[in-house]
């Protein structure tokens, strides 16, 4: 897919309607992909431009020279998407779409869902870069009927890239403030019929924005994690394509706060998967997985292991219909070694979905149902249908999609080993959400949106008002608010984003607006510099009050040849003073500092 200056900045996919092709969007049966494609919002291969819901796709490719290298980093940019952290680099970072919570964000990697049920699912995300992706898709608003749990607010699906034949390979070296280094490698290609690529990247970084905290009790907020990427394919026949991927994160996070603690965290994803074209109007996937955490905190243990096995079918039975079909088993076991309450439990849960879509000439319809059954806390069916419809020469494109959705309480919300106490008779939420919204392409090189959204949760899970346990919110708990978006180009050499997001009701005190920009020039074909700023209203993350605080950064690169790429970045430019999040009590600060300016050069060099 050709890369205008505009997907450099970021790539906002709007709907549109085709008669849904089965590309191969993944990648496999080793054809070479003509046009971009998307599994996500159907769970069959189909054109982003067909999607009902807001789908946003972001190229990690794109984001490297205007130096976006974090996973959470690049979701902050788009409309909706608040990312809220215990403290710097290395700490949890939650992901909040449209005013709801981290644990309404389901995050799919490879095809294997990560839930919040995965007890410390947002060190993983705070930890991940874009090192090893082909693709973040982020699909926002309730997608239950096709994900189930934990999918409420909207769906991130993480790929991991493929290796191509030519492909070349890249080393970067990293250095800034904090004492702050990186080292990346990549490499992949195509041998007949197999297919391979590699990726790992070493990160370390000190943190000390803490004053005489920062080295407490000999702990000096250190950051030290390593990600590594593989996949694996091979064409077996013509029609069809088996293949392996794995994902690996170790991860170790120091805080000076309360004393000093000290976390290790490893992670590990490996799927093994038979892609199969049965005839040209049927395709079939079946794939094994397993996800494996352990984290070892300063007073406990945690381990989780995963299993699971998906069949995802799609059958083109017109030329305007089409179904997606499937079945899903997965068997969760978590466990605890604390001196408290040490805990050993075990769960699995069975699934099955349909999902029918008509794609007409300027009318797409769709419409999902799904049935889970968990053998924890028994079954539910979740529902959605979603519209959209194109005018003005489809310069215009109108969507609205209503669905409901369920949660069911995390693992640390029921066997919770300290700190606030678990409450193993928690019952599931469930939630009811709608968004109406407009896409309008103001000239060839100006876009604007408009979404409204609403979400509500009844029997909300939250700590009590005395911090002891967990418990069931009576009633509906609602997020609310609007967002808005404006990208183009103003020349040749100069492109923009801006979004807003205004938030009437939300959850754990998120700001009331954010705001973002990002203007990027492209000098020549050697040079691209850019400012990026955002803006946080006032919020009460941790339940204290937080000042409102603007960030602003710089970024740049140079091509010195065909090899060699020198790149920089200044984060907090005007050297912002802003906390994460304040739980500051009568028993003791909790306030934790963001970062202040720092500055970073690397080089790349590819061959």
């Amino acid at each position: 897919m050709k890369h205008t200056l505009k997907n450099a900045v970021i790539t906002a996919i709007i709907s549109t309607t085709i008669n849904p092709a089965f590309a191969h969007g993944d990648g496999s049966h080793g054809v070479e992909e003509l046009i971009d494609t998307t599994v996500v919002a159907r769970r069959a291969s189909q054109l982003p431009s067909s999607t009902t819901s807001k789908l946003y796709s972001l190229e990690p490719d794109a984001l490297r020279p205007i130096g976006i290298l974090d996973l959470t980093t690049a979701l902050e940019q788009l409309p909706g998407v608040t990312i809220s952290s215990s403290s710097q680099s290395g700490a949890i970072q939650g992901i909040r779409l449209r005013g709801l919570r981290p644990q309404d964000t389901q995050v799919r990697v490879d095809g294997v869902r990560f839930t919040r049920r995965l007890g410390n699912l947002d060190i993983f995300t705070g930890n991940s870069p874009m090192t090893g992706l082909s693709k973040v898709e982020l699909l926002q608003g309730s997608q239950s009927a096709l994900f189930g749990a934990g999918s409420n607010g909207g769906v991130l699906n993480l790929t991991t890239k493929r290796g191509e034949k030519g492909m070349k390979k890249r080393s970067t070296l990293e250095a800034g403030s904090f004492n702050s280094l990186s080292l990346e490698n990549v490499q992949g290609g195509r041998w007949k019929k197999l297919s391979y690529y590699l990726a790992t990247k070493y990160q370390t970084t000190d943190n000390d924005t803490y004053g005489d905290n920062s080295e407490a009790g000999g702990f000096d907020n250190d950051s030290v994690r390593i990600n590594s990427a593989l996949r694996l394919g091979y064409d077996l026949r013509e029609d069809l394509a088996l293949g392996l991927t794995i994902r690996a994160a170790d991860i170790t996070y120091e805080t000076p706060q309360f004393g000093g603690s000290r976390s290790e965290s490893d992670f590990y994803l490996g799927t093994l998967y038979a892609d199969y074209q049965i005839t040209d109007l049927l395709r079939s996937k079946l794939t094994l997985s397993y996800l494996m955490e352990n984290t070892e905190f300063s007073t406990f243990d945690v381990s989780y292991d995963q299993f699971g096995i998906s069949s995802e079918n799609a059958y083109q039975y017109s030329g305007i219909g089409s179904i997606s079909f499937g079945a899903e088993y997965e068997n969760q076991d978590y466990s605890n070694n604390s001196s408290f309450t040490p805990v050993n439990r075990k769960d699995h849960y069975t699934a099955v979905y349909l999902n029918h879509a008509y794609d007409l000439e300027n009318l797409t319809i769709d419409a999902g149902v799904r049935y889970e059954n968990y053998h924890s806390f028994g079954s539910h069916t979740s529902w959605k249908t979603g519209v959209l419809y194109h005018l003005n020469d489809r310069k215009t494109q109108l969507r609205a999609n209503l669905g409901t959705g369920f949660n069911t309480p995390t693992l640390i919300q029921l066997y919770s080993p300290g700190g606030t106490a678990g409450n193993p008779d928690l019952d599931p939420e469930t939630s009811l959400g709608w968004d109406i919204g407009i896409t309008h392409e103001i000239t060839d090189k100006h876009t604007g949106s408009l979404t409204f959204f609403e979400t509500e949760i009844e029997d909300a899970i939250q700590i009590n008002n005395g911090f002891t346990t967990y418990e069931n919110t009576p009633g509906k708990s609602k997020a609310s608010g609007i967002t808005a978006a404006l990208n183009g180009e103003l020349t040749d050499q100069v492109s923009y984003l801006l979004n807003y997001t205004w938030l009437d009701k939300s959850f754990a005190g998120q700001p009331e607006q954010q705001l973002n920009a990002q203007v990027v020039f492209k000098a020549n074909d050697k040079l691209q510099f850019g400012f990026g700023a955002k803006y946080l209203d006032q919020r009460s993350f941790g339940g204290n009050d937080l000042d409102d605080a603007l960030i602003v950064r710089a970024f740049g690169s140079y091509q010195l040849n065909d090899y060699i790429r020198l790149h920089g970045r200044v984060e907090n430019l005007t050297d912002t003073s802003y906390s994460h999040v304040d739980f500051t009590s009568s028993f003791g600060p909790g306030d934790s500092p963001a970062r202040r300016l720092g500055v970073h050069a690397g080089i790349t060099v590819e061959w």
